[in-house]
C-alpha cells in the first residue's frame, strides 16, 4: 500500500507547479505553492528553514500559508534539493540566495519576505542585489540565525562533523541503517504538531499534504540530499554574516524562546552555557537590527515553541500589516 501511495505521489508531482531558475547556465526546477489573492497588497514570499531534525521543506508552512492566504497572495518556494524541488550537486543557502535574487527580480508586484529559521541566510545574500532589494517592501524573520562568532561555532559543531565525514555518512544512510531512526524522528515531528496546533487553528492544517512530505522524508535519497546541504552550513553562515539586510528595507523579527526549552533537557553545563550565550546574543543582535529603519521592530514571543507558523500565524500577519501600514 505504501508503494502504491508513493507511485501516486510521483505521478502527481509531474503536475506540480515549479519555477525554473537558471544559475551558471543551468536550470533548476524549484517547487512552489501559490495560495490566496490580494492585488492591493504585496505578495508574501514564504521561505522555510530547518528544525531539530534538519528538515527544511515547505511542510512547515502548510498551516501558516493557509492562514495568511485568507487575506494575501502568498508564494512559498523550496530550495534546490529540499522538499519537491529538483536536487543539485552542491545545495546550500548560498546557492538559493542567488536563485532567490533572480526570483525577486522577476516579481511584477512588491514582495514581503517571511523567512523561517536559517532561510534568513539566503535572504541576506539575495538582497545584496539592488534590483532584487528594490522589489522587497519588508522582511519578517521568524527565529533567524544569529550571526556572531560564538553562535556560528555553536551551530556548526554537528554540521562540520557531517562535512568532514561525508563519505561515511552518505554510505551509512544509503545502506538503510538510518531508516529506523529517521522514521522515529518523523513520527515524533508529527506527534509534536498534533500537540501544538490549537483547536481554533486546526481548520487551516492540511494533514494529507503533510503526509506527502512524510513519505518524501522517509526516503534515504532525500535524507542524503538534506544532509548534503548541511555540510555547507558554516560557509553559508559566514557568507551571510558579511551581507546585512539593507537599512532601506524594514525588518520585523519574531523571536521565540525556543532555546530555553533545550536547557531543560541538557545535563552538560558547558553546552548549557553555550545555548544561553547563543540565546542572549540573538536578543542583542535582533534588537540592534530593528534600529535600522523606523518601520522595523523586534518582537520577543513568550513561547518555547519554535514553529511559530503553526502556533502564532496571527502574529506573523500582524508583522506583515505593520510593514504594509507603516
Amino acid at each position: 500500500m505504501k508503494n502504491a501511495s508513493l507511485i501516486i505521489l510521483m505521478l502527481l508531482l509531474q503536475l506540480t507547479p515549479v519555477v525554473s531558475i537558471g544559475l551558471d547556465k543551468t536550470e533548476v526546477k524549484l517547487y512552489q505553492v501559490k495560495k490566496g489573492h490580494n492585488s492591493q497588497a504585496p505578495t508574501l514570499l514564504l521561505l522555510s528553514g530547518p528544525t531539530d531534525n534538519w528538515h527544511s521543506d515547505l511542510a512547515w508552512w502548510i498551516l501558516g500559508q493557509n492562514y495568511l492566504a485568507q487575506d494575501y497572495s502568498t508564494l512559498a518556494i523550496e530550495r534546490a534539493g529540499q522538499g519537491f524541488s529538483e536536487p543539485i550537486k552542491n545545495p546550500s543557502y548560498t546557492d538559493f540566495g542567488q536563485r532567490l535574487r533572480k526570483i525577486l527580480t522577476l516579481q511584477k508586484t512588491p514582495v514581503i519576505i517571511v523567512a523561517f529559521a536559517s532561510s534568513n541566510l539566503s535572504v541576506r545574500l539575495a538582497l545584496r542585489d539592488p534590483i532584487a532589494a528594490n522589489k522587497v517592501r519588508g522582511v519578517v524573520l521568524l527565529d533567524p540565525d544569529v550571526l556572531t562568532v560564538h553562535s556560528i561555532e555553536h551551530y556548526t559543531g554537528e554540521s562540520e562533523n557531517f562535512r568532514k565525514n561525508w563519505d561515511k555518512l552518505e554510505a551509512f544512510i544509503a545502506s538503510g541503517k538510518y531508516q529506523e531512526r529517521i522514521q522515529d524522528k518523523i513520527a515524533a515531528e508529527k506527534a509534536d504538531l498534533d500537540t501544538i496546533i490549537s483547536d481554533d487553528l486546526a481548520e487551516f492544517m492540511d494533514w494529507q499534504q503533510y503526509h506527502d512530505y512524510e513519505l518524501l522524508r522517509e526516503k534515504s535519497s532525500y535524507q542524503i540530499r538534506k544532509f548534503k546541504e548541511i555540510t555547507a552550513y558554516k560557509s553559508d553562515l559566514e557568507n551571510a554574516k558579511l551581507s546585512p539586510i539593507p537599512k532601506s528595507i524594514p525588518v520585523v523579527i519574531l523571536d521565540s524562546d525556543f532555546e530555553t526549552g533545550y536547557l531543560e533537557k541538557i545535563q552538560d553545563d558547558k553546552f548549557k552555557q553555550s545555548i544561553s550565550q547563543w540565546r542572549d546574543e540573538g536578543k542583542q543582535q535582533f534588537f540592534a537590527m530593528a534600529q535600522g529603519h523606523k518601520c522595523s521592530a523586534y518582537w520577543p514571543v513568550d513561547t518555547q515553541e519554535h514553529l511559530l507558523m503553526f502556533t502564532h500565524p496571527q502574529l506573523i500577519e500582524a508583522a506583515v500589516r505593520r510593514l504594509i501600514n507603516c
